[in-house]
């Protein structure tokens, strides 16, 4: 169907197979959604700036708003993991190729399952979803290896709790990304979904650029949305760039990201050093150096300090002003 214009680009009439249905002059021919219709191929004069109806504009929904009062009344925020993981926040561990960021991820994600104390610190139990994105062969040999590890831990919650996705969702497909979403809706429905891991980033966005802000916001979208849904923390693992300063490729997952977690591994004495560089609501946790200490067919990251072992990590003591305080500035700026 197209429309009749008079000598001022008004639309007189609309044409159809059979006739022409006359309107009255200058009468503006709208859409559904109140938006001024121009066909552009008939139009004789160049295309009017569109505009919204009054009426349609008062008919559409607000954006929730926040006073003061109501701001100091939500919750205080939490962790999964005391002073390392928080929960509800999006979480980026990055390192060069070998610097074990994958088996630090995964103690992460089994002490999480089996409610197991990671570096002494408090952990809630709860599912997690382990999307391997490689190594799959080698995930039951690190998995037997962080269970020789740690033999007190609840084996049984572990089985139940830790959900392995054996290979890379493409975020950047809309069907994948879809998938993952209903996926994380699932498991969260039969018990808490606290975490799940993207592991790596650069197989997950496999088809777009990594230096893209476009691509990256896309994935990262993705990531919100299942944490909007199920209120469980992302945590990306990820490369480092050229330089090795920090992660690869576009710095809007770094400005997207709560908390970033650098690994670095010494040729010289073996030892990997786990250092936080952003924590976005609380005091980024002291560096942690590890030593590979093998176990079965694998290896897991045992903490030392001087030789010794690391201890207790006791999170800073915060009242509830400096809750407050971090909300109001992440809210004035969000990166």
């Amino acid at each position: 169907m197209g429309y009749i214009y008079d000598d001022e680009g008004r639309i007189t009439g609309s044409e159809t197979e059979d006739a022409f249905v006359v309107k009255s002059a200058g009468e503006v021919l709208r859409d559904d959604y109140g938006w001024e219709v121009i066909d552009e191929e008939s139009a004789p004069t160049p295309v009017k700036k569109k505009f919204r109806d009054p009426e349609a504009s008062a008919a559409m929904p607000l954006f929730r708003t926040l006073t003061l009062d109501e701001l100091e009344n939500l919750p205080d925020p939490e962790w999964i993991i005391d002073g390392y993981v928080p929960a509800d926040a999006m979480v980026t561990v990055f390192g060069a190729p070998g610097s074990t960021k994958s088996f630090w991820a995964l103690d992460v994600a089994c002490s999480i399952a089996a409610g197991e104390k990671f570096n002494n610190a408090d952990v809630k139990k709860g599912k997690v979803i382990y999307c391997v994105g490689e190594g799959l062969r080698g995930m039951k040999w690190r998995i037997e290896a962080w269970k020789l590890a740690h033999p007190n831990a609840d084996f049984a919650a572990l089985a139940e709790n830790l959900v392995l996705l054996p290979r890379a969702v493409m975020l950047l497909d809309k069907t994948e990304a879809a998938m993952l979403i209903n996926t994380a809706e699932s498991v969260h429905e039969d018990d808490t979904l606290r975490a799940f891991i993207i592991d790596t980033w650069a197989r997950s966005l496999t088809g777009g650029d990594e230096n893209s802000a476009q691509d990256v916001g896309v994935a990262i979208n993705i990531c919100e949305t299942v944490r909007a849904k199920t209120g469980a923390s992302p945590i990306i693992i990820h490369h480092t760039g050229a330089d090795g300063s920090r992660e690869r490729g576009s710095t809007a997952l770094r400005g997207a990201t709560d908390t970033t977690i650098q690994m670095a591994h010494s040729e010289t004495d073996g030892i990997v050093t786990v250092t936080c560089k952003k924590m976005k609501d609380g005091e980024p946790f002291p560096a942690v150096r590890y030593n590979l200490k093998p176990y079965g067919h694998s290896i897991v990251l045992e903490p030392v300090v001087s030789g010794g072992p690391y201890g207790t990590f006791v999170p800073p003591v915060r009242d509830k002003d400096y809750y407050i305080r971090k909300a109001q500035e992440k809210k004035d700026s969000p990166f």
